[in-house]
């Protein structure tokens, strides 16, 4: 274990632990936490313990999943509450959902990432949704039309760190290239919507618009589905349309 994990403070500390629960899993043990933290296993249990005594996880069987406490702390984010982002885009992409079939999603962007806020499908297209898109799940920004359509309208030095460490390539055709990215973030800004060939996942498109707030996204919506069979020009137009609807009723903090 490195030293400077172990000399985090101990909110740091169980910060860094709920955390590590991101994933696919509801259920992780100790020793997968103490893998992904970096830190001793007598600490993990030690918080965990004390984390467990106020409700932000629970214990079951011999591992642990994220409390009913954490939920209610969520839902008070500003995105969540009435009147925030969440709440007026749903109706809109339950509307997209239903025009097209495909699955509808809402996302922000939170540096290098997207985080998805809502996702409206049918179960049977569930499966076509790959890797795993639930709300409060994060994906690189640059693969996905939603982290696209954000960036276009991003300040410059957002942009610049997305180049940082490198562009992430989730299938072989993802965007590798800076200037190939630039190139096309300057075209979603003349046309609005953004688009994602397999990108994220093989076989798989998405649209997406911005919701602006003073020439600013706040928020992205999309369409996602199947590469083949959708028709893709009137899912974009109605992305677009749908995201010029939410724009206007965007508050000037973006909800």
């Amino acid at each position: 274990m490195t030293e400077p994990v172990q000399r985090q403070s101990a909110v740091a500390k169980a910060g860094t632990i709920l955390q590590a629960f991101r994933g696919p899993e509801r259920v992780v043990g100790v020793s997968e936490l103490a893998r992904r933290t970096g830190l001793w296993k007598s600490t993990i249990h030690r918080t965990l313990g004390e984390l467990e005594a106020i409700g932000l996880v629970e214990r079951e069987g011999t591992g642990y999943r994220l409390g009913l406490q954490l939920f209610e702390l969520g839902v008070r984010v500003g995105a969540y509450r009435p009147g925030g982002l969440r709440d007026l885009a749903i109706g809109e992409l339950s509307q997209l959902h239903v025009a097209t079939g495909l699955t509808a999603y809402l996302a922000v962007l939170e540096g290098t990432e997207i985080v998805y806020l809502e996702k409206v499908h049918h179960r049977r297209t569930a499966r076509l949704s790959r890797p795993v898109t639930s709300p409060g799940v994060r994906l690189p920004a640059t693969c996905s039309a939603l982290g696209k359509a954000m960036l276009a309208y991003a300040a410059p030095e957002v942009v610049g760190e997305q180049f940082r460490d490198g562009l992430p390539r989730r299938t072989a055709y993802s965007i590798g290239e800076p200037g190939r990215l630039l190139r096309e973030l300057s075209t979603i800004r003349e046309t609005g919507t953004a688009r994602e060939h397999e990108e994220m996942a093989v076989g798989a498109v998405s649209v997406a618009s911005p919701l602006l707030a003073h020439e600013t996204a706040v928020a992205a919506i999309s369409l996602s589905g199947p590469a083949l069979g959708v028709g893709w020009d009137r899912s974009a137009a109605l992305v677009a349309a749908a995201a010029a609807r939410i724009s206007a009723r965007l508050s000037p903090a973006g909800g």
